[in-house]
């Protein structure tokens, strides 16, 4: 058995190392360990594995989600919910910061995924932190942060894998996620008002006295902050507040349903993604190109995710066998 687990080891890592995607390394391991200590007359079992895992129903899951995080990506909805929290929060100290890490778990909500949760929110958010003079470091590691609750917070892809390769319960893994996920996005929270009170400098408050590196920002942090009525919350958050809304809904009735039992999980993420491309079509942002876009990039996801769960089940399959 041990010769089996150094062997299984051994490739996988060596097929990582050598640049090979994960999903083909594991499929690779399985293949190798199953012809090392068990001969190829099992090579069939690959087959109907991959068969069944292809066609399984389960399967459907996680596309329909990426298709639904594709929509809202793509449609801006990240954008007008880091607009609103910001102008409800700008005024405390720190609140941009706040402002973020509330964003990423709204949107977390929304998409189950946390590069992009990251990538949506970041590409707005560390640009308006850095106009109003918050240390590039602070800014970054606020969306970094914020962006890993999209591993927790339903719907989670990566919990939905998780829930195929193990045979676990999605709704369950799902309802589990929840308030672990919003507990973290709590502390986060509570951190960076600790942390720019005890370090205000962090956000671009230089008192006299206070050591400071000038490279630290990515702007010139002796001079007041350049940005327009707008960005300052002069104007009136409502309407922006109303073009949310539809995003929050989808929320309650994808959740919802999969949580009360009036849905699978399956059924939850097509609506989701039916819904999510609706809000689009709604708020004007639907086109062409952007259809066909998150149809591509859907495809391309789903497909990396349901080959890796076909890898896994083969060397699941052989480690059994040989009994690992």
């Amino acid at each position: 058995m041990a010769e089996v687990v150094v062997t299984a080891l051994a490739v996988l890592l060596a097929s990582l190392f050598l640049g090979a995607p994960v999903m083909a390394a594991i499929g690779f391991t399985g293949i190798v360990t199953m012809l090392v200590f068990m001969g190829g007359k099992f090579l069939i079992q690959f087959a109907s594995i991959a068969y069944s895992q292809g066609t399984s129903m389960n399967q459907l899951v996680a596309p329909l989600f990426i298709m639904m995080a594709e929509f809202l990506a793509r449609g801006g909805i990240a954008e007008d919910i880091y607009s609103v929290l910001n102008r409800l929060l700008r005024r405390f100290k720190g609140g941009l910061a706040i402002a973020t890490t509330l964003a990423c778990t709204v949107f977390a909500a929304l998409c189950g995924s946390s590069p992009a949760t990251a990538a949506s929110i970041g590409r707005i958010s560390v640009e308006q932190m850095t106009a109003r003079r918050y240390r590039k470091d602070f800014a970054i590691g606020t969306v970094s942060g914020g962006g890993t609750l999209g591993i927790m917070i339903p719907p989670s892809i990566t919990l939905v894998t998780y829930g195929i390769l193990t045979e676990t319960s999605i709704a369950d893994l799902l309802m589990a996620g929840l308030v672990p996920g919003l507990m973290l996005s709590l502390l986060m929270c509570v951190s960076t008002v600790v942390r720019v009170r005890v370090s205000p400098e962090l956000i671009g408050d230089i008192r006299p006295g206070r050591k400071f590196n000038p490279e630290s920002y990515a702007v010139d942090v002796t001079q007041p902050p350049q940005v327009s009525e707008e960005d300052d919350g002069g104007t009136s958050w409502a309407p922006q507040f109303l073009r949310i809304l539809p995003a929050f809904i989808l929320i309650f009735i994808v959740l919802g349903s999969m949580y009360t039992g009036m849905a699978t999980p399956t059924e939850s993420a097509g609506i989701g993604a039916m819904g999510a491309m609706l809000i689009v079509v709604f708020l004007r942002r639907f086109s062409k190109q952007m259809f066909i876009d998150t149809m591509k990039a859907t495809a391309k996801t789903g497909t990396m995710i349901i080959f890796l769960v076909i890898a896994g089940f083969c060397l699941s399959f052989v480690l059994s066998y040989v009994g690992v």
